[in-house]
């Protein structure tokens, strides 16, 4: 049978020991395809499968041999046990997402608008508690301290006043407990 048939025999062996019968390889030689270059140019195993009729174990453990490390990189990202990659997002520097629900804000957008999605500022202007200015984003812009929520802008200004350093307080404010707060809170109602 090998006589009959357009490919050589170190070929046929190789595809015999891929799991394919004689008919298989009769199939594949009658549908023209004769070398390794041939698997190559199909790309794939579904391909394989439906110019051949061969089953999928087979077109894989073929396809594998005749592509080498393009068949294991193109399969290795469909596996179950692999990882799918995250794809990589790039965007421009003008580009404003919420704070809250991170949807992205339209080209129009301005400090202090609201989010369409969910309502909510999307990019809250906050006070500096060091040098009293106002701005967007977690950091200020004129003094470079962190910002602190609204509801912990009076205890900097306390802070500041009793001689804590501008990056000190930040710190001290996030490990404050509610009853240090309530206690800070009280001493600041009794200097107004």
């Amino acid at each position: 049978m090998a006589e009959e048939n357009n490919m050589n025999k170190l070929l046929i062996n190789i595809l015999k020991t891929k799991g394919l019968t004689e008919e298989q390889v009769s199939a594949l030689e009658q549908a023209d395809i004769t070398s390794k270059a041939d698997f190559e140019y199909i790309g794939d195993f579904q391909t394989l499968m439906d110019i051949s009729g061969i089953d999928q174990e087979t077109s894989k453990s073929v396809m594998a041999w005749a592509l080498g490390n393009k068949f294991e990189s193109n399969t290795s990202s469909a596996s179950a046990g692999a990882a799918p990659s995250a794809p990589i997002i790039v965007e421009s520097a003008d580009v404003v997402k919420c704070t809250h629900c991170g949807a992205r804000q339209p080209k129009d957008y301005q400090t202090g608008d609201l989010c369409l999605s969910c309502g909510h500022q999307a990019e809250p202007v906050l006070n500096c508690h060091w040098c009293l200015n106002s701005g967007p984003g977690k950091f200020c812009r004129e003094c470079g301290s962190e910002f602190l929520s609204a509801s912990d802008y009076e205890i900097g200004m306390f802070l500041k006043r009793e001689g804590e350093s501008k990056n000190a307080i930040v710190k001290l404010v996030k490990e404050m407990t509610p009853q240090e707060k309530d206690s800070t809170w009280a001493k600041i109602r009794k200097t107004r």
